[in-house]
């Protein structure tokens, strides 16, 4: 990986200038030889993400599992009895493909990502073959609220990844995100308190040998929490999750496009 990735970094520079414009950003105090160092951790950390992907059309499920430390997936044993959906809300972080194609391996449940299907058909019929190569079920974001209705008296815990910037950002919700006034997705608590449905925020970590997942619970009765207080939660919990570990975020979308 060690000559791809000299070889890629500076003939490519996938989003470059976004990468340290983001960095900048989130990290102020920062000096620039830290922001080149995180920023060059990056791009290894989406490399070896290509190549971890590829790999997962020959391994087998056992192979896979050998790499995959879940942390607390007890933290699913009452939850699941209550026969209503789960929302896992979580990021792209870490090697996040291989922790989401992979879970149905470890839950025993229905467990579907809510994914925007990409524009490209190979790649997308490509993508579809690995995600779903070890149970997970994809559920198209526009068919999401149809699915979960129809499924509101069975477990099925849905994956949704919530660090992207929003479409609409007027009509999102507002909150400091690495101290800076940012627009955030609010479907995962849209949907929690209008189903009081429990959310999960799942933490992802790619430690080398090793794809690290720990679970912490966001709330169990939505519907009793506070205007805001779900998205929040998870924002904070992200927070801390990526100044622990700053190279692992993807750190190439226009998180900040409303500042610019």
């Amino acid at each position: 990986m060690d000559m791809l990735f000299f070889i890629l970094y500076p003939i490519l520079s996938y989003r470059k200038k976004i990468v340290s414009s983001n960095l900048r950003r989130a990290f102020p105090q920062a000096t620039e030889v830290e922001i080149r160092r995180i920023q060059r951790a990056f791009y290894r950390r989406l490399l070896k993400n290509f190549e971890d992907l590829i790999s997962q059309l020959t391994c087998s499920k056992e192979q896979i599992k050998e790499t995959i430390l879940i942390e607390n997936a007890e933290i699913f044993h009452d939850l699941v009895l209550l026969n209503k959906p789960i929302i896992i809300s979580t990021a792209h972080f870490g090697n996040w493909e291989k922790a989401f194609s992979i879970l149905p391996v470890f839950l025993k449940n229905h467990v579907c990502l809510v994914f925007t299907p990409l524009k490209n058909n190979y790649f997308s019929e490509l993508l579809i073959k690995i995600r779903t190569k070890f149970g997970l079920e994809l559920v198209p974001r526009y068919q999401f609220k149809d699915h979960l209705k129809k499924h509101l008296n069975q477990t099925f815990i849905y994956i949704l990844p919530a660090d992207q910037r929003p479409v609409n950002s007027s009509k999102s919700y507002w909150s400091s995100f690495l101290g800076i006034n940012t627009p955030l997705l609010f479907g995962v608590e849209k949907y929690a308190t209008q189903y009081n449905l429990p959310v999960i925020f799942m933490e992802i970590t790619d430690s080398g040998n090793k794809c690290k997942i720990r679970f912490s619970l966001i709330s169990q009765n939505s519907e009793e929490t506070e205007y805001g207080y779900i998205t929040k939660k998870y924002t904070r919990l992200l927070e801390k999750h990526i100044c622990e570990n700053p190279s692992q975020w993807l750190w190439s979308h226009r998180r900040w496009k409303d500042l610019e």
